[in-house]
């Protein structure tokens, strides 16, 4: 049934071939970002979850301590 519905409707195959061939541009095109990527940046943000201003840390214990406390 469902091939009789698409064998119907004109230019169909149009489609697959444009959502393989935007598949792998957007593949390659993060390929080539990923390889691009400079290592001293890689590194920067490979560390940067575990860094942070110590206020940020403060504020973030104060909120916590005083959820813990709220009862």
């Amino acid at each position: 049934m469902i091939q009789k519905v698409l064998s119907g409707i004109g230019g169909v195959e149009v489609y697959g071939i444009l959502s393989v061939a935007l598949f792998f541009i957007v593949f390659l095109g993060v390929l080539i970002w990923a390889l691009g990527l400079r290592r001293p940046y890689l590194d920067r943000m490979s560390r940067m979850p575990l860094e942070g201003d110590e206020a940020g840390h403060r504020a973030g214990a104060e909120t916590r301590s005083n959820f813990d406390h709220h009862e």
